[in-house]
């Protein structure tokens, strides 16, 4: 009786540590591809989706006109209308677009080309959107940053830079452009001025709506009206 009750008492502990082992790890994420039309090769390695295909993962979408999955490395080849659209936990949202994409479902890092690719940013607790646009978006970590190389423009409310490549970066919210065959340049109009200026880097501190320039800065602002003009030191 002794020994059936210890061995009771075992299992219990047990299960309880077991239980508490699992509340510890983190929750996976649920991945869901659908599609019209589905077909599967290889014995499933390889997988297409034709017609409104689909991708839910967390807070994560990506819509295409089709879709091939790859099981091995969790590539998917997107093609024809493609739609990305994240909700991050500090409430901004960023939407993207292209006409071609490859996307890696389980680090979120992939590339965005054709159809003149677009990133759209809604900032946290402002009503304010910037855009994207380049040749080429690459993607890293679920958008935590981004590259875009060649033809790049970034417009927002305040006004619009263009830059041969650009860097977005969520962690300091910011976008840096660099000199590579032509300056980055700025231009801004605010009420009763403008602004042009252009250098051989930029960075836009879009929470702070700052633009800072370095190095061999060229550039004038225009005001029509100078009586409210302040200068400070």
């Amino acid at each position: 009786m002794i020994k059936k009750f210890c061995f009771i008492l075992f299992l219990s502990l047990c299960f309880n540590f077991c239980f508490a082992a699992t509340e510890q790890q983190p929750v996976k994420q649920k991945t869901e591809i659908t599609g019209k039309q589905m077909t599967i090769k290889n014995s499933g390695e390889k997988t297409i989706f034709k017609g409104n295909a689909k991708i839910v993962r967390g807070s994560n979408t990506i819509t295409a006109d089709n879709m091939v999955y790859y099981r091995k490395t969790d590539n998917v080849d997107a093609d024809g209308n493609i739609n990305f659209s994240v909700k991050n936990d500090d409430g901004s949202i960023i939407k993207a677009k292209s006409q071609k994409a490859v996307y890696n479902i389980k680090n979120y890092s992939g590339k965005l080309w054709d159809g003149n690719p677009e990133i759209q940013y809604s900032i946290a607790n402002s009503t304010d959107t910037i855009f994207l646009y380049a040749d080429t978006i690459e993607l890293n970590k679920n958008f935590e940053s981004a590259t875009a190389q060649d033809n790049v423009k970034i417009i927002s409310s305040s006004g619009t830079i263009t830059a041969d490549n650009a860097l977005l970066n969520r962690n300091d919210n910011s976008l840096i452009m660099k000199k590579d065959k032509n300056k980055p340049t700025v231009n801004v109009k605010q009420d009763d001025k403008e602004a042009h200026f252009k250098a051989d880097e930029i960075s836009l501190l879009y929470d702070k709506k700052t633009v800072q320039m370095k190095n061999n800065v060229e550039g004038k602002i225009i005001m029509e009206d100078i009586n409210n003009l302040e200068i400070k030191k």
